[in-house]
């Protein structure tokens, strides 16, 4: 029996529903279901693949908002002349960016072949040509009317509200898992202080990425150089300095925030040069003067939002994050706030 039958229907909805050769799950993140979907053209001779998702419509429940924005950021790059692949949806019959069936959602986009993805920074070359396509990706969308974005995550990097939904954690946890934060607690505590600045700073609202970790970098296997980014479903209006502080969070640690071996957390400087060239690169000179000087505190503030969440989510049962076992956003925390000790001290 073929476990992918139930798909065919949707790719009919998408033309593709004669001519398929297999269906193959892709497991690369953790929020939308994948698959790769590889077309027998017999008229051609010759196989061509797409990837078909079903949305996660819990963390984005309004997916129709989300491919607005990745369509409207793809049509215009197409009238700039962007230099790299374009991610855009394929059409379906009905000519939407997405297939409805009853509480799902599919959207189905081109495999871009050839290409691979990461899931650790390995050296100086990959960080600075990861964070330049990340900066120039941005760089390309400066003119775009962010306006016109939908926020299809409310609040997203609002770490203020990060935050206080930090002290509501503590005050309404229970004694036992507060006794086992406690240590962690207090550290978060001490870095109040970082959000002052964003408080009393006004920076532009630009196109932000939202997820700029390396494997939202594809890269060609024969050269070796980035063709596309991928992953838009955060594309919203926002601050760069947390799309920089992503980068900072996840390329700069030989281990991931998932790593019990605190003392082993660290910032590791000669990739940190290596981002920040790049990324000022990518945006070649357009970035303000308070955005460029402002980067190291968008890596801070970056880490200690995530730290904040970890342990939020820790303190309030383990609601939002998936764990193996009890205390794994306890560990992430601590991991974070070790991260955000070693860029401190750069």
């Amino acid at each position: 029996m073929n476990p992918f039958s139930h798909l065919h229907p949707i790719l009919q909805k998408f033309q593709l529903g004669d001519n398929i050769d297999r269906i193959e799950p892709i497991e690369i993140g953790h929020i939308n279901q994948t698959y790769k979907v590889i077309v027998d053209n017999k008229e051609l001779n010759k196989a061509k693949s797409f990837v078909l998702q079903r949305i996660n419509t819990q963390i984005f429940q309004q997916p129709l908002e989300v491919m607005s924005n990745i369509e409207k950021i793809g049509q215009f790059l197409k009238t700039k002349n962007y230099p790299k692949a374009i991610l855009l949806p394929i059409q379906s019959i009905d000519n939407q960016n997405v297939v409805l069936e009853e509480r799902s959602c599919w959207r189905l986009f081109p495999f871009i072949p050839n290409t691979e993805t990461f899931n650790e920074v390995v050296n100086e070359e990959m960080a600075f040509a990861a964070a330049f396509t990340f900066g120039e990706y941005a760089n390309y969308l400066q003119d775009f009317r962010v306006d016109t974005l939908f926020e299809t995550i409310p609040d997203f990097h609002n770490t203020t509200l990060r935050f206080d939904q930090f002290l509501t954690a503590i005050e309404n946890t229970e004694e036992t898992q507060r006794q086992l934060a406690q240590k962690a607690i207090d550290k978060l505590l001490t870095y109040k202080y970082l959000l002052k600045h964003i408080a009393q700073l006004t920076f532009p609202i630009r196109v932000t990425h939202n997820d700029t970790k390396i494997n939202n970098v594809l890269f060609d296997k024969t050269t070796g150089k980035p063709v596309c980014v991928v992953d838009l479903d955060t594309l919203m209006p926002g601050n760069l300095l947390y799309d920089f502080g992503d980068m900072v969070r996840t390329f700069t640690p030989e281990f991931d925030e998932n790593s019990p071996e605190f003392d082993k957390i660290k910032v590791r400087k000669n990739i940190l040069d290596a981002l920040t060239r790049g990324y000022l690169a990518g945006w070649n000179g357009a970035l303000t003067e308070l955005e460029t000087t402002s980067l190291m505190y968008g890596a801070q503030l970056t880490i200690f939002e995530q730290a904040l969440r970890f342990l939020t989510d820790f303190l309030n049962g383990n609601i939002y994050y998936k764990v193996a076992y009890e205390e794994q956003n306890l560990v992430r925390a601590k991991n974070q706030i070790c991260l955000l000790e070693s860029l401190l001290k750069i």
